[in-house]
């Protein structure tokens, strides 16, 4: 840092005597982070509002897809929108801020569902007793579910293709705080006819990457969505 040597020793040792480094090895005069910078960084991350943070991450989607970004959470086995962003999107959808949808039959949900243990997953599924085809794609079965949720977590990314909505394409991505806890999703929706499979794995990876970036400014420290 091209800092004279003097100034480096009073900076480290103000540093040192509040608490945010510690000796490393007092023989070698080497230093280590201490437990007063964790705990800033703790605060800092405990006060982000991921919500209002991850806006600028689902309108930049919005603008480079020209579609409908979500973002949503799950409560007590559902999801719940909690954004939504569009830039001259050309789908119509009934998803709209507050609304519940099933998690089994919509990309955000699989995407949740594909981070959660399998107990959970079929805990989830047994709760949802009155299971609806909402349309010819919706799947009902628990094996058919567990088998899509294991090729979301092989591609990075969860797929709705028409299974919630007619001619509603959906990629979806979750989000993940500093405990490695899933605590979002996020989505672009467009219409099926307008996807291919090229479409497809370009905007699997933006809403990817964007789920990476949201979840490193939530803590996440990993550098892939399922593990």
């Amino acid at each position: 840092m091209d800092i004279p040597k003097s100034s480096t020793y009073d900076l480290i040792y103000t540093l040192l005597e509040a608490g945010m480094v510690e000796f490393d090895s007092k023989e070698l005069k080497t230093f280590r982070l201490g437990l007063k910078m964790f705990e800033l960084g703790m605060s800092v991350l405990e006060k982000i509002d991921f919500h209002k943070m991850s806006r600028s991450f689902l309108e930049e989607l919005s603008v480079k897809t020209s579609e409908t970004v979500f973002m949503a959470i799950e409560e007590k086995g559902t999801i719940v929108y909690l954004d939504r962003v569009e830039k001259n999107s050309s789908i119509t959808t009934s998803a709209g801020l507050g609304i519940r949808r099933p998690m089994y039959c919509t990309g955000l949900g699989k995407a949740l569902l594909a981070a959660y243990p399998v107990e959970r997953v079929q805990e989830i599924w047994n709760r949802n007793t009155d299971k609806i085809a909402y349309t010819p794609a919706t799947i009902l079965e628990l094996d058919k579910l567990l088998e899509d949720l294991s090729l979301t977590r092989e591609r990075g990314y969860a797929i709705d293709n028409r299974e919630m909505e007619d001619e509603i394409f959906c990629v979806a991505a979750p989000v993940y705080d500093r405990t490695e806890k899933p605590v979002a999703a996020i989505s672009i929706a467009s219409i099926y006819l307008k996807m291919d499979t090229a479409k497809t794995e370009l905007f699997g990876k933006m809403i990817t990457n964007a789920a990476l970036e949201i979840s490193k400014r939530l803590g996440f420290r990993r550098i892939r969505l399922f593990f």
